[in-house]
């Protein structure tokens, strides 16, 4: 038997910003019901600091669950009502389909990597 299925992968957050109101969050391994506001936290300092535009780089993310998504519409709401907004980079397939079956393509613009993504939501 395989070890590594056993095995979830920890959480990564990186945070950078580009610009005065423009920051990437950079997300690695697993989000879940465990470590779901470890990101929340990190995104809301983000915020506090003034930034309105924020792209969730999902491309090295291998697992989320129904928190994390959840999570992730909490912080959207809370960017809307200051003027901002949440954009979603490089999901790979399997994530870009939890949004698509739970309706989220509605609700974040949704790009195939950071870069297109900060190119778009700085204007």
């Amino acid at each position: 038997m395989d070890e590594e299925s056993d095995m979830t992968m920890p959480l990564k957050i990186d945070a950078r910003t580009e610009g005065e109101e423009t920051a990437v969050l950079s997300l690695a391994g697993e989000v879940d019901v465990a470590n779901a506001e470890q990101v929340r936290d990190a995104a809301l300092k983000l915020m506090s600091g003034g930034i309105k535009h924020l792209v969730v780089d999902l491309n090295a993310m291998e697992y989320m669950d129904s928190t994390a998504l959840g999570m992730l519409v909490g912080l959207q709401k809370r960017m809307k009502e200051s003027g901002g907004e949440v954009a979603i980079a490089g999901p790979k397939p399997q994530i870009r389909r939890l949004f698509e079956i739970t309706g989220l393509t509605q609700v974040f613009r949704i790009y195939d990597d950071a870069a297109a993504a900060l190119k778009e939501v700085r204007g």
